[in-house]
C-alpha cells in the first residue's frame, strides 16, 4: 500500500501544472497565483534594470563620441 502512495505522489510531481492545480484548494490556488505574479514582477524588474544599464552605457558612448568629434573638429 505504501508503494502505491509513493507512486501517486511522484506522478503528481511529474504531471502538468494544470493537473497539479486541480488538487489545490481555492486558497492554495490564490497563493500560487500570487507567487507566479511575484516571479513575473521580479523578472520584469530585472529586465528594467538591464534596460536602464543599457541606456546609461549608450549615454556614455554618445558623450564619448561627442568628445572625439570635438577633438577632430578643425580649429579656427
Amino acid at each position: 500500500m505504501e508503494h502505491v502512495h509513493s507512486t501517486e505522489h511522484s506522478s503528481m510531481h511529474c504531471g502538468s501544472e494544470s493537473e497539479v492545480f486541480e488538487f489545490l484548494t481555492e486558497e492554495q490556488k490564490k497563493k500560487v497565483a500570487v507567487m507566479k505574479m511575484d516571479i513575473k514582477i521580479q523578472m520584469m524588474e530585472m529586465k528594467i534594470k538591464e534596460m536602464e544599464s543599457a541606456i546609461e552605457l549608450k549615454k556614455k558612448i554618445i558623450a564619448d563620441f561627442k568628445q572625439v568629434q570635438e577633438m577632430i573638429k578643425p580649429k579656427k
